[in-house]
């Protein structure tokens, strides 16, 4: 099985983590180059090595990794570009330093060191996105009439939606790479159609790591557009004349129950592919039998069922509609991770991980150089290397950079924020969203 392993900062290690040191001959005073760090001392060890990256083995390890710098002792973060120079702050290899808040520097000096290949291509780059929302806003307004329909039961929207779906397919198993973007906010009252593509979207990206055919993509397409098409779906004739309390107990039931119905309705559709039905059905059982509606165990759980589960949940963490229980996406996967790999399978978990790569789509980040950005795209191919919308205070917010770390190569991510935590002309530039949606398109030759 192929590994999950990306390089994380030393400062991000924890005792549970599996690295795997690159050190020349007789400079590693551990037994093996690769191994669980158990112990404090082993920590310290690895810390006192004078490296700045090790490689996390991601399945071998028992914990994952620190959030990047994420301010845990209270103290300010130091930058990469800092620490390279002694904490002189000195700049290294033409880096401009570390911009303070309310500081605004010439762009020509801010901006030096950018390769010309990446400003030469933002303009293309800012063309090429507005493209996709626009195929974005009209995939969306399309799954809203389509569920809309389909609640009932309408074979022409079922129709529409593995059209709609075919299209997702086509573009997940083109010949180039298939790069996830963050779309912006949209309003709230749609948020289950927008969860529905959410969940579609990061499904398909998960089946194309899998290695599905066609046709089983498609499938699971359709089984992640439909997986909450039986929410909402309380029976009047169950509930009428029940008290406040009774009522309560009677809804927490139904939505138990709406994996259930939701199956009903999909499997009343013609040519409803079995496994899209039986994806709709099974979303929310888990390994160890605690899921629901039938408390599945193992084996009996479709391996399209354990997409949907993987990636449903990640959605609801990240668009919980309750601020407080709200997290990054960052923090979700960590919370998947910490709290759910004995529950899910571990190995569509891995997968679904490494796509999002370290810091997916909607997570507001601090650069070596001292800017701030949010991340708007990632490419699985490069999923530590992912494409920033920079913060620049010279720079109108509608011709902001968007910087991919793949090209700039000595640029790293330093630090991770709650958007809450950002100054407020950094928040009003970037704009963060509550609510974070995905799309998918294909990039690389030809596009």
């Amino acid at each position: 099985m192929e590994q999950t392993e990306y390089p994380i900062h030393v400062e991000q290690l924890v005792i549970g983590l599996f690295i795997r040191l690159e050190l020349e001959d007789g400079q590693n005073p551990f037994r093996k180059s690769e191994f669980k760090i158990k112990t404090e001392k082993q920590l310290k060890t690895v810390q006192g090595l004078g490296l700045e990256h090790v490689i996390c083995v991601l399945e071998k390890s028992d914990r994952m990794p620190l959030p990047p710098r994420n301010k845990r002792s209270g103290g300010a973060p130091t930058s990469n570009a800092d620490a390279a120079a002694g904490g002189s702050g000195n700049v290294s290899k033409g880096r401009s330093p570390e911009a303070k808040t309310g500081q605004k520097t010439p762009v020509s000096v801010q901006l030096l060191g950018l390769k010309r290949e990446t400003i030469e291509r933002n303009k293309e780059r800012r063309q090429r996105f507005r493209k996709v929302e626009k195929r974005y806003d009209t995939t969306m307004s399309s799954v809203v009439t389509i569920l809309r329909r389909a609640s009932g039961h309408s074979d022409e929207a079922a129709e529409e939606a593995s059209s709609l779906v075919q299209t997702l397919v086509e573009t997940f198993l083109s010949e180039r790479d298939t790069m996830i973007n963050l779309m912006s906010s949209k309003p709230s009252e749609e948020a289950k159609h927008y969860h529905a593509l959410n969940v579609t979207v990061l499904a398909m990206m998960v089946g194309k790591a899998l290695g599905l055919k066609s046709e089983v993509m498609h499938a699971l397409g359709l089984g992640a557009m439909f997986h909450d098409i039986g929410k909402g779906r309380v029976p009047m004739q169950a509930v009428g004349g029940m008290g406040a309390t009774t009522l309560a107990r009677a809804a927490e039931k139904y939505i138990k129950e709406h994996p259930l119905i939701g199956a009903r309705l999909v499997n009343g559709f013609a040519r409803f592919p079995k496994l899209a039905t039986q994806a709709v059905l099974q979303h929310h059982e888990l390994l160890d039998g605690s899921g629901y509606p039938k408390g599945l165990k193992g084996e009996a759980i479709s391996p399209l069922a354990r997409v949907v589960t993987v990636v449903n949940r990640y959605d609801n963490l990240i668009n919980d509609y309750r601020s407080e229980t709200q997290s990054t996406p960052h923090q979700a996967l960590k919370t998947l991770y910490a709290s759910m790999r004995s529950k899910m399978d571990s190995r569509i978990l891995a997968i679904f991980i490494r796509n999002m790569g370290v810091y997916p789509p909607g997570t507001v980040v601090k650069l070596s150089n001292g800017q701030f950005g949010m991340v708007t795209a990632v490419n699985p191919e490069q999923a530590s290397r992912p494409t920033v919308l920079m913060y620049h205070p010279e720079i109108p917010k509608d011709e902001a950079l968007l910087v991919d770390l793949v090209l700039e190569e000595e640029l790293n991510v330093t630090e991770t924020f709650r958007p809450e935590e950002l100054p407020r002309d950094v928040y009003s530039y970037l704009s963060p969203s509550r609510t974070i949606n995905y799309y998918a398109e294909a990039v690389g030759d030809g596009a």
